[in-house]
């Protein structure tokens, strides 16, 4: 935000600072993953096949952490790989400072290289942090939804919708009231919501369009819009901002992390906004869009990486060829190029990065699948000696 008083900029304002934001798009993922994780036992169990839902259960659940672990790993190595051939030296002296936190400096032997990147695999699952992509504190959490989900459509496919639906009610209100980390509303919230959707979609389908009065739908994905828009930092330095944290804050607990809790409520509203729209579903299922959607989890994976070394190189380049150093003989942060030169960057950056998540698509995706399929199969015996596997189905 800008300082009080001071003219606003077109990016700090409500829906147009979504562009370069971030927050609410770790909800929308988790309220994807709600949604697509509970969707097939749903069905199922509404096609009166509650045996076929607890199988896709079981089957997705075992799946689910290498269908995580494996392209994380990848990224990992990825992200080691540029840090230690030292691709990542100019984003210590930059003036973003998320792009300067993340910066990891090349390791001075080999050995400390392979132990630190041994030790990334690892932490992501095991602390919560990646010293290589900060990006990847969400994973963890991406797990435990999952099987947050899988742990309640065991729970819920048995039930009526009406008491599955309470039992997404009660999950949704135990996330807005645990505020421990953020994960109730980061996680908790999201993925309940995610759920819920799930469940209306097999309850209405294709006749949900028609449910709410005309215009309904485009209020509420603006408004869900509008509600993702507060601001990470110093919200008490415009009036609507202000309001909202007001607002929040009286229906909260007394330490609760505000902007989760709006980026949550918004990301919710505008999902329910897309589900009564048959327009916005159109969109959303044109070619575009569905190749965004199937390159988001690589763009996710390699975003941070392409701008800790691509971005940055193509931006401050012209200041890193010509330095500038304090009264102390200190090097001072560089300098951005003019508007124009980053406006080119950017668009480079973006087709760069589309192109590898693209790629990542078509030779990534493919080898983690063959891994988890194998490793799965082994699992309930298939292809294996025929006494083993009848064991395992007895």
């Amino acid at each position: 935000m800008s300082p009080q008083g001071a003219p606003y900029k077109l990016f700090q304002l409500p829906i147009f600072r979504l562009c370069v934001g971030g927050r609410s798009a770790v909800a929308l993922f988790f309220l994807i993953t709600g949604y697509v994780n509970s969707i097939g036992p749903l069905t199922k169990a509404r096609n009166g096949d509650p045996e076929a839902a607890f199988t896709s259960i079981s089957r997705s659940a075992l799946a689910r952490s290498g269908k995580l672990i494996l392209p994380t790993m990848v990224a990992t190595f990825f992200s080691w790989f540029l840090a230690n051939t030292n691709a990542y030296k100019m984003a210590e002296h930059v003036d973003a400072t998320w792009i300067r936190q993340g910066f990891h400096r090349q390791e001075p032997t080999f050995s400390m290289a392979m132990k630190s990147l041994i030790y990334s695999e690892t932490s992501t699952w095991t602390r919560g942090w990646n010293d290589y992509d900060g990006t990847q504190w969400t994973l963890v959490l991406f797990l435990q939804g999952s099987m947050m989900v899988y742990i309640t459509m065991l729970i819920g496919v048995m039930t009526t919708p009406k008491a599955r639906r309470v039992i997404f009610a009660t999950l949704w209100l135990y996330g807005w009231l645990c505020y421990k980390d953020a994960i109730g509303p980061i996680m908790t919230m999201n993925i309940a919501f995610g759920m819920f959707v799930a469940d209306l979609h097999v309850t209405y389908a294709d006749s949900a369009t028609t449910i709410l009065p005309f215009g309904t739908p485009i209020l509420l994905i603006l408004l869900g819009m509008f509600f993702s828009s507060y601001p990470q930092d110093n919200p008490t330095w415009s009036p609507w901002s202000n309001s909202m944290r007001a607002l929040m804050a009286t229906i909260t607990p007394a330490e609760a992390d505000l902007r989760r809790h709006w980026d949550s409520l918004g990301a919710s509203t505008a999902l329910l906004g897309i589900f009564f729209s048959a327009r916005a579903r159109q969109i959303l299922s044109s070619p575009v869009f569905n190749f965004l959607g199937r390159v988001s989890f690589p763009v996710y994976l390699l975003h941070n990486q392409l701008m800790k070394s691509l971005l940055v190189w193509m931006i401050y380049l012209p200041s890193a060829l010509d330095p500038r150093f304090n009264e102390k003989g200190q090097a001072m942060d560089l300098q951005r190029g003019s508007r124009l030169h980053c406006f080119v960057a950017i668009a480079v950056f973006y087709y760069v990065l589309y192109r590898l998540a693209y790629a990542w698509v078509l030779y990534v995706d493919p080898l983690c699948a063959r891994i988890v399929k194998r490793a799965t199969g082994w699992a309930y015996g298939e292809g294996g000696p025929p006494g083993e596997k009848a064991l395992l189905l007895a």
